[in-house]
């Protein structure tokens, strides 16, 4: 553990001197999982740094990673900070108009991408003035074009070695000179509103985080971190990256998004960084194969789960106002609170094969970016697997609260870490302060005095805190809608009661200045397809099936179930079934995978507005 270190170059080459022949990161090298020590790890960051510096990288430059998740895009990465540089993320989900408005805006000089796909982005666009060379992560670089100079990987790491021949100590001293007042990162907000925001994030600012989540969480030296998130995303590259760093926890990449339920496996992590949409896939995907097992093993599966839940009942119960605070929790803690052999049966036959599935070593995951639903999150901690959410932002450096394994109250992001102050303003919105906190967003001053309140940063999100100071998050303040009958409905909350149905893939509640509210439902296509079976329908494509009377009819019985729980102003009163799914590809969600909701209500604009009267429409 590195709590001395101040900026977290200082924590990586600390851990490089210190756990030298450690494990560092994992990664797929032929189709096998293969660790790099701490030693190897330092020497690939030392000559990319060389290679930065020698291509005229100096302290204070901007350079972009333009790369999904990989060993390349740390090494970049930490060579970028080595520096006393400022790193740039940008998602390679973008499209070229967004990928040359960030690389001009945060003056980029140099940029790293992935493969030629990702370069072609960058050449289509307008050339960018201070943007002097681009390194080609894997590939063979293209001819260099009379602005741009085009380098390979190995290019980078051959110019490092010779630069390391007479620089070596003057690099060792560039990295010791970086200060915790150093710009780190200009990281961009996910524009589900308006362009994008460059959040300043100082080495403070990232060492603070990974002192008080150490607070909070604990390490473990033998601990692995399966890295799946975008790195572009202060989430995923200060929860995972930084905090595997600043703690010397293993740290290993998932081959992509759609690969981790293999990955984790073959890697046996024992901590995951996820998102709601992550946790809600798995849950329908065991759904939805446990329905196509032989009826005895559905029976099985059904009684086991049937236990699970009359035991979660009672321990909440039991310990009041449905608060989980845990003395202990380890993957079989409900055996170890009630000793019954029907449990232990259940947890032999099901649970345990379940856990497997997740590696059968995980001791903690975490969700952020998005509310968790109650019923996955009950899933999840009847097989054994507790999770812990929590709750940031971009400009938070990601964490402000989170829960732990030992203090877990459901429904809630947990109690401030420390350092963090937080408070409710008179309209319901979550103000933060702290070492946590940005110092402003690049280039745009309106935007940075927005966002404060006498030293206060306003997330923009409608909260409450208990007596007990956890915290729970109501929805987005921009978000809320305000019907034609004055009422304010918050569609968050709506929305994440469909979360975990097996129908439903995702919906986004719509009723601004309307006298009702409807709804906009994607369905999941696999158990669609169970759905279809089981019903015996016939269907030449799964999408023609959105139009089905039993399909329709199914995903009305679900909304009727919801709107039980809701006042009758926040009812939903119609909806439409979409043909296809949102997705990342379509700029609909971000990379997060929360639904864009401004873009997605322009997109569908007519088929919302076809749920309403047209004397309704005629008034607006």
């Amino acid at each position: 553990m590195v709590v001395s270190a101040k900026t977290i170059v200082e924590a990586f080459w600390s851990q490089v001197r210190d756990k030298a022949e450690r494990p560092a990161i994992m990664h797929k090298i032929k189709g096998e999982y293969t660790p790099v020590i701490w030693r190897e790890h330092g020497l690939t960051t030392e000559l990319a740094m060389a290679g930065l510096a020698r291509n005229g990288i100096t302290r204070g430059a901007h350079a972009a990673i333009l790369s999904h998740p990989s060993p390349r895009w740390t090494w970049a990465d930490m060579a970028i900070l080595s520096l006393g540089a400022v790193t740039v993320p940008i998602y390679p989900t973008l499209a070229v108009p967004e990928v040359e408005f960030l690389i001009k805006h945060s003056d980029a000089q140099a940029i790293f991408v992935e493969d030629l796909v990702q370069l072609k982005k960058v050449l289509d666009g307008k050339p960018a003035e201070k943007l002097k060379f681009a390194v080609l992560m894997n590939g063979q670089a293209p001819p260099s074009t009379a602005t741009l100079k085009i380098m390979t990987w190995e290019d980078l790491l051959k110019d490092g070695e010779i630069h390391l021949l007479t620089a070596r100590e003057e690099l060792a001293k560039q990295r010791e000179e970086v200060s915790p007042d150093d710009l780190a990162s200009i990281v961009y907000t996910s524009g589900t509103t308006g362009i994008p925001k460059g959040v300043m994030i100082h080495h403070r600012n990232i060492i603070a985080v990974c002192k008080a989540v150490g607070e909070r969480l604990d390490f473990k030296e033998q601990d692995l971190v399966l890295s799946f998130l975008p790195l572009s995303h202060v989430y995923e590259r200060v929860g995972g990256q930084f905090v595997s760093i600043f703690f010397g926890v293993t740290m290993a990449y998932a081959e992509a998004i759609e690969t981790v339920p293999r990955n984790m496996v073959e890697t046996h992590p024992t901590i995951i960084n996820g998102v709601p949409r992550f946790y809600e896939k798995a849950y329908q995907r065991i759904q939805f194969e446990s329905k196509k097992l032989p009826r005895p093993q559905q029976i099985l599966i059904n009684w086991a789960f049937s236990l699970g839940k009359e035991i979660q009942t009672k321990v909440a119960g039991s310990e009041g106002n449905g608060s989980v605070e845990r003395r202990e929790h380890t993957t079989n803690s409900l055996l170890k609170q009630l000793k019954a052999a029907e449990l232990r049966a259940a947890d032999r036959l099901v649970f345990s094969k379940i856990r497997r599935r997740f590696g059968g070593r995980l001791r903690m995951l975490v969700s952020g970016a998005a509310p968790l639903p109650g019923e996955v999150q009950r899933f999840f901690d009847t097989i054994g697997l507790t999770i812990v959410e929590g709750y940031g932002l971009t400009e938070t450096c990601a964490p402000v609260a989170c829960n732990t394994p030992l203090s877990n109250r459901p429904g809630t992001v947990g109690k401030p870490l420390v350092g963090v102050e937080v408070r409710i303003a008179g309209d319901g919105e979550l103000l933060v302060k702290g070492d946590t906190v940005f110092s402003g967003y690049y280039k745009n001053d309106e935007a940075t005095a927005d966002a404060f309140e006498n030293g206060w940063f306003k997330t923009g999100d409608i909260a409450e805190i208990d007596k007990d100071g956890f915290i729970s998050i109501r929805d987005r303040k921009k978000d809320i809608i305000i019907t034609a009958g004055g009422k304010h409905v918050a569609p968050q909350y709506i929305e994440n009661l469909f979360k975990g149905d097996p129908l439903i893939s995702h919906c986004l509640v719509y009723g601004d200045r309307r006298k009702f509210i409807t709804c906009l439902f994607t369905l999941n296509m696999d158990n669609l397809k169970v759905f279809a079976d089981k019903n015996k329908i016939s269907y030449t494509d799964l999408e023609e099936l959105t139009d089905h009377p039993l399909v329709i009819s199914a995903v009305q019985q679900s909304v009727d179930r919801k709107n039980e729980g809701l006042a009758n102003f926040e009812k939903i009163k119609r909806f439409s079934l979409l043909k296809k799914d949102f997705s990342i590809e379509a700029n609909e969600l971000t990379p997060t995978f929360k639904v864009k909701r401004k873009l997605v209500t322009e997109k569908y604009k007519e088929v919302l507005d076809g749920l309403y009267p047209k004397e309704d429409l005629e008034i607006q």
